[in-house]
């Protein structure tokens, strides 16, 4: 049996190393172990069996079956590789040709290894339906241990070391749940069993169904050649990190464009405005002009007061109407500021310097003095109460 089970185990592991160069059909290398809390399973199930010896079972074969339960407890150390330990018990039914039918009880616990032939075979998947796991163990067996069966067998209670071995097919339900079918067999000395044998040894078979639930990390990932899980569990949280900081750039991004795209509409809101006071204002000096009383405006950016190149333009046109209109009218220029920003004392200078400049520009252009006068008009109410753009002016009436 040993020489069996040592043959076995080296030919799965010349088995993985062959596949480890191929890596869509993963078989022993090439996994990263889990935790100890990991790849645990416990399962129970019900079902029935018969024992007999060399010399058969005698009576019918309704007679002969009795039944079992067992309670299974198992650790998976690799996809293909595990370990369990599982206590069964239940009655089996034997003839004695003195006694009869013999009734008799039995618990079996034992230690199993467990192949996944399936992940073995044909490579490791998550989406497996149905599984293969041989399995062979060793155990303890005790057997006649009630009254009642020790009265009608009239023999004591039996203990032995067994062997057994099986074909447990898991059916995958969900994540956590498959659905079992176990069919194994026991092997003991044929004492443990009450009734009177012929042969050496006793072999039991037994078949149940069963649930097992699966709990923790479930699944298996791929390692990589000298790195450890904790080395790759490590390299994943980065990976995570560098995702997460990736998302928060792109909504950084979205935020910077929703905010770019404010600003440009209030710019254009901004420019319209603008538009429209400087064509109410062209409109204005057109109707002065007609009454031969020439007014003109001149628009300023927040918070400036030089004149551009334009607005020299404008005022040279403006000199000529006052200089060719009536000698005797007074011409006043109005410096404003936009009352929203900035401080009192503030918008009142700005608006000064403003009305200034004006009224030293048209003196250069030969506007006679006597003909003007400025005022800065920075803290009086708004001129345009609804473009309030527009106050950032200075208005020659």
């Amino acid at each position: 049996m040993k020489k069996i089970f040592l043959t076995f185990m080296i030919a799965a592991f010349a088995a993985s190393a062959q596949a480890e160069d191929t890596p869509k059909k993963p078989s022993f290398a090439g996994f990263v172990s889990n935790g100890f809390w990991d790849n645990w399973e416990i399962s129970a199930g019900l079902g029935g069996g018969t024992a007999f010896s060399n010399s058969g079972n005698l009576g019918s074969w309704g007679d002969r079956f009795g039944f079992e339960g067992n309670l299974s407890l198992t650790k998976w150390l690799h996809p293909v590789v595990g370990v369990r330990g599982q206590l069964q018990g239940g009655w089996f039914n034997n003839f004695d040709a003195d006694l009869g039918k013999l009734k008799w009880p039995y618990l079996f616990v034992h230690a199993d290894v467990m192949v996944n032939a399936s992940n073995w075979i044909g490579g490791y998947r998550e989406d497996r339906v149905w599984y293969a796991v041989p399995f062979a163990g060793f155990g303890y067996l005790a057997s006649n241990f009630t009254d009642k069966s020790q009265r009608t067998s009239l023999s004591g209670t039996n203990q032995e070391f067994a062997f057994t071995a099986g074909l447990l097919n898991k059916f995958r339900l969900s994540q956590a749940f498959d659905f079992n079918i176990e069919l194994k067999g026991l092997m003991a000395k044929s004492e443990i069993c009450p009734a009177s044998v012929s042969g050496a040894y006793l072999f039991g078979f037994t078949a149940t169904a069963g649930i097992t639930y699966r709990f923790n990390q479930r699944n298996w990932q791929r390692g990589v050649p000298g790195y450890t899980a904790e080395d790759i569990r490590a390299f994943q949280d980065a990976v995570a990190a560098g995702n997460a900081a990736l998302e928060a750039s792109k909504a950084e991004n979205a935020r910077l464009n929703e905010e770019l795209a404010a600003a440009q509409a209030a710019a254009k809101e901004a420019e319209t405005a603008a538009a429209e006071a400087e064509a109410k204002a062209a409109a204005e000096a057109r109707k002065v002009n007609t009454s031969s009383s020439p007014t003109s405006i001149i628009f300023y950016d927040y918070s400036m007061s030089k004149l551009t190149a334009k607005d020299k333009t404008r005022l040279e046109l403006t000199a000529d109407l006052i200089k060719n209109g009536p000698k005797d009218r007074v011409y006043t220029i109005q410096g404003h500021a936009d009352q929203q920003t900035g401080t009192p004392a503030g918008n009142k200078r700005v608006a000064e310097n403003r009305a200034k400049n004006v009224y030293d520009y048209l003196i250069k252009c030969g506007v006679n003095p006597k003909q003007l006068t400025y005022e800065g008009l920075g803290n009086e109410p708004d001129v345009y109460k609804n473009v309030q753009q527009a106050n950032r002016s200075v208005i020659i009436k």
